[in-house]
């Protein structure tokens, strides 16, 4: 006898695994195959500074503070700190999935067994904020914490017996809020609302020439929003932030008609009809899209583009001459070419991927193109938008509450 499974016969849980599951699948196929990640890190730093593409919601940016300062007010010294640490992160996936939280919860399916934890991905995020206030990595300042102590433990004061120099090489921000009283027993991903507050006024300070903190004051949550210069209060932003929104479109427009042709390359190859054809419709698409506003791309000052993310970011010669070469391509002519039909388009990604994994190359190597999903690197470039998309909306409805 035949059966068939829907959606609703899993239970809940085993759902909200396999959703997570299938989101790390399309994580692991936004592979950068064409080798642009420095110019597309580069736009997302400066756009969304403090983010990777690990983090998941706000709430985090307190979390880890809140268990390193238990932590250090208990005096654990630096040779039991890593434990410690790892020991009251498993607990916080055990804690956020008892109290129902299904969205957004660092190790929800790998458990005691993650291999990158809340502190490790948010560390950086910390240090650009202003939350934590030391230029050092994490393993610098678990090493540091018995010197630490020991200084705490020696009184330093006036004459007066007043404090000297407080504060000063305190690494957490004095103004960060207190930890709610059993938070460790008790927590959620909800921002209280004074939490949200902080973490805006962070932003302002720290990140003031991102488009962060003008997602928070905008005050509308971003859920349709798919990418950063499609937000309804674009025409309300500071010209420096337009015009750096206008550059990240026009790359991230251009360029992936590239990952499309190079996937439609490898479906051609692997001899997948089907999906060459879904590629070829999808070429078609963009060509017609690059053709409607070809005239904005033609104005397109490329020389301000390459001085603007050269400040940013270290970009590969290959790279810059791998793009160059690609926007002469597409725009040097009247009208958008058919670059699935066209040989110097073909050859030219073929040479870019070829020189960038040498034998791994999907276009030589039989056996690496078995591992080809069928999309790889086909995404639209967005710069983390989708992650500062959500920790946007975590500070929106925080700043909501009571």
């Amino acid at each position: 006898m035949e059966s068939s499974l829907s959606w609703l016969d899993f239970s809940e849980d085993d759902r909200r695994k396999m959703t997570e599951v299938i989101s790390l699948f399309k994580l692991r196929e936004t592979r950068d195959e064409l080798g642009l990640g420095s110019i597309r890190n580069a736009f997302a730093d400066l756009l969304f500074p403090g983010t990777t593409t690990l983090q998941t919601r706000a709430r985090y940016f307190l979390f880890v503070p809140w268990i390193y300062k238990e932590l250090e007010r208990k005096r654990v010294p630096s040779a039991k700190i890593q434990d410690r640490l790892r020991y009251e992160e498993i607990r916080i996936i055990r804690i956020l999935k008892t109290a129902g939280e299904t969205d957004g919860v660092i190790g929800a399916i790998s458990g005691a067994s993650l291999t990158r934890f809340p502190s490790s991905i948010y560390w950086l995020g910390l240090q650009r904020w202003g939350i934590f206030r030391h230029a050092i990595t994490q393993s610098q300042y678990h090493r540091s914490l018995d010197r630490r102590y020991m200084e705490m433990r020696e009184q330093r004061t006036t004459d007066d017996g007043e404090p000297l120099d407080w504060g000063r090489d305190e690494p957490w921000d004095p103004d960060l809020p207190e930890a709610p009283n059993g938070f460790l027993e008790d927590a959620t991903l909800t921002l209280r609302k004074v939490e949200a507050e902080y973490l805006y006024e962070k932003l302002r300070i720290h990140c003031d020439r991102s488009m962060l903190p003008f997602l928070i004051e905008a005050g509308d949550r971003l859920d349709q929003v798919k990418f950063a210069w499609m937000h309804p209060s674009y025409a309300s932003f500071p010209a420096w932030l337009r015009e750096t929104l206008h550059h990240a479109r026009l790359f991230s427009e251009a360029m992936y008609g590239a990952a499309l042709l190079y996937n439609f390359m490898l479906a051609q190859l692997d001899g997948r009809s089907e999906r060459a054809d879904e590629y070829r419709a999808e070429l078609q698409s963009w060509r017609g899209e690059l053709q409607a506003r070809r005239g904005e791309f033609l104005a397109w000052d490329q020389q301000r583009f390459w001085q603007l993310i050269g400040r940013h970011g270290l970009i590969p010669i290959p790279t810059r001459q791998f793009v160059d070469a690609w926007l002469r391509l597409i725009l040097e002519t009247s009208e958008t070419p058919r670059v699935e039909d066209s040989e110097s388009a073909r050859g030219l990604v073929r040479r870019r991927e070829t020189y960038l994994k040498r034998g791994r190359s999907r276009f030589t190597s039989k056996r690496h193109r078995e591992l080809w999903g069928g999309a790889s690197g086909s995404f639209q470039l967005d710069f983390r938008w989708w992650v500062a998309r959500r920790l946007a909306n975590d500070i929106i409805e925080g700043l909501r509450g009571e």
